[in-house]
């Protein structure tokens, strides 16, 4: 299973706690500690398009306020950093997938009934 994690490397954090906490639910000294750390401050699976529009919400924020920031695509055997350009398209291709998958729900269920 891919994921897709954001971690911030600004000292200047401080102004975007609060928007932070707004995408991640995570507490203001959470956000702090996993900043300190270079830890993750989300995380969302490739293929989930809540949380990868979660996450773009919030990658975008931090584009907007010129934070320092890193992505990583991660599966169980590697972690590689992803450029920011590589995040956008992988984000509309999640979402792409995600409209396929219930297109052909749609299918499946009217076949189903004939």
């Amino acid at each position: 299973m891919t994921r897709i994690s954001v971690t911030l490397q600004t000292e200047s954090a401080s102004k975007l706690l609060m928007n932070i906490k707004k995408y991640t639910g995570l507490g203001l000294s959470d956000i702090k500690t996993r900043i300190n750390s270079n830890n993750p401050l989300m995380e969302a699976d490739f293929v989930n398009s809540e949380d990868m529009e979660k996450m773009k919400e919030l990658v975008e924020e931090l584009v907007n306020n010129n934070a320092n920031f890193q992505l990583f695509e991660q599966d169980d055997d590697y972690k590689e950093e992803l450029p920011l350009e590589h995040f956008m398209n992988s984000f509309e291709m999640s979402k792409q997938i995600a409209q396929n998958r219930e297109r052909m729900d749609g299918i499946l269920v009217e076949e189903d009934e004939e």
